[in-house]
């Protein structure tokens, strides 16, 4: 009997350990660093280009692991998920005004993860917005120019991830748009003396998915250093983990196919591997619940001013749900009424004025309107919101969706999209029905 426990034990610990992965348990740092600020760009989505699998969780978790193992204050980090060009160059004019605000003291860490392209004639790499297309280089950040505008930042110092490969290639091996089918040796640009950059590929290789873990394969074992040493580790113990892991994870999933991080460092610059990510190492933990929603087979049919209806049941891959909304005591109003505070609420958006628009909106939703639940959706789910949410704004376009919204259907679809394909294919499936021309187009993308 006791041999029976004790093999039992060792079972469910099994268990347990194998269910607390890099995304799940998460080292919480009593340290707080108020002098790092971070920006993150996580483009999944493309317009003109196919999609990045896993880039969104990328940039979701690595941001979570700044927050919490690293303690870097949420105001200190922008994340700009399938950002365009405009709001990759704007992270970075808002990075260069809280650094110059700090007079040198402050450092910072820039995150990318999504296509990298090459130009053919010049062989310069560049970063592709979300609506930038390969074969037009004008509409896309190349690294010289990202490294110019880094170095002119007065930084202690800047490390920068790039989860890209710059070949022509995508995550899964095959060619961009605007490629000739044979992979492009770029150059490295020159960094500035403040600066290094990681990058998940060298030369012509590709940047491979670990598709078990849903993540880039380089971004998946910086996150897993991060989580051993509860951030309490060099770069140059970073680089030589990560490296090491990535190489030979590699050639046994890809057949083969090298992949090789490298770094990038000025000459000048002798005491980059000593730089270290948290001052001390986060020795608590707490789990974070990954759980999704299921679409509800047919849409629920219920009074305006009746209780919210619960979200569908959680089911395995879909968004984090991490928040919760607080019940409001604000009386009862007319549907008129609240009508006219989300139309509110909507010039407050325009006006960005977040605070007083989600006021309005959840007054409004309250009371069981159900484009505040859309328009609460969009509010969670706009990155210029400084309380910007996946997971909540998720749960809102949902209850949206749930009751024949159709925009509402055509942005859950969207939050699905790269995490759970089945459940955006249903969606936009959905508000493809109702004759929702943008799901349209997504959707004849996906087949």
């Amino acid at each position: 009997m006791r041999n029976t426990l004790f093999i039992l034990g060792i079972i469910l610990s099994l268990g347990i350990a194998k269910a607390q992965n890099v995304d799940t348990k998460i080292y919480v740092n009593d340290a707080k660093d108020d002098k790092t600020f971070v920006v993150i760009i996580s483009n999944e989505n493309y317009k003109h280009e196919e999609s990045v699998p896993f880039a969104k969780n990328d940039g979701e978790v690595f941001k979570v692991y700044c927050q919490k193992t690293l303690g870097i204050p949420e105001d200190h980090i922008r994340f700009a998920p399938d950002a365009t060009l405009g709001e990759m160059n704007f992270a970075l004019y808002w990075l260069g005004n809280m650094l110059n605000a700090y007079d040198g003291e402050a450092r910072a860490i820039v995150y990318y993860s999504g296509h990298g392209m090459p130009d053919e004639n010049g062989k310069e790499a560049y970063l592709l917005p979300v609506d930038g297309f390969s074969q037009m280089t004008e509409g896309a950040l190349s690294t010289k120019n990202l490294y110019s505008k880094l170095k002119e930042m007065n930084s202690r110092n800047i490390m920068v991830f790039l989860d890209a490969c710059f070949s022509g290639a995508k995550r899964d091996g095959k060619m961009l748009a605007s490629s000739r089918g044979v992979a492009v040796r770029v150059k490295n640009d020159p960094v500035g003396d403040n600066t290094v950059v990681f990058s998940a590929a060298t030369g012509d290789e590709t940047a491979y998915p670990l598709k078990s873990q849903k993540h880039g394969m380089f971004t998946y074992y910086v996150l897993d250093k991060m989580q051993k040493s509860g951030g309490y580790t060099t770069l140059g113990e970073l680089s030589d983990y990560v490296t090491q892991q990535v190489k030979r994870k590699a050639v046994v999933e890809n057949n083969g196919k090298s992949q090789t991080p490298t770094v990038i460092a000025s000459s000048n610059n002798n005491s980059w591997r000593n730089w270290r990510f948290a001052s001390t190492a986060a020795k608590k933990f707490e789990n974070r619940v990954v759980a999704t929603s299921t679409p509800a087979p047919a849409p629920v049919q219920r009074p305006a001013t009746t209780t919210p209806a619960t979200n569908p049941a959680p089911r395995q891959n879909a968004p984090v749900q991490t928040t919760t909304v607080a019940p409001s005591n604000t009386p009862a109003m007319s549907m008129d009424v609240a009508s006219d505070v989300v139309a509110a609420g909507k010039k407050y958006m325009r006006a960005m004025n977040y605070g007083k628009a989600k006021t309005s909106f959840t007054q409004a939703a309250d009371q069981g309107s159900i484009e505040a639940y859309y328009q609460l959706g969009l509010l969670y789910s706009n990155s210029n919101y400084d309380g910007y949410n996946k997971e909540t704004a998720t749960r809102y376009f949902l209850k949206a969706a749930n009751n024949n919204h159709v925009d509402a259907m055509y942005q859950t679809g969207m939050m699905y999209l790269g995490s759970d394909n089945a459940a955006a294919k249903i969606w936009l499936r959905k508000a493809s029905e109702r004759g929702h021309a943008k799901a349209q187009a997504q959707l004849s993308r996906l087949r």
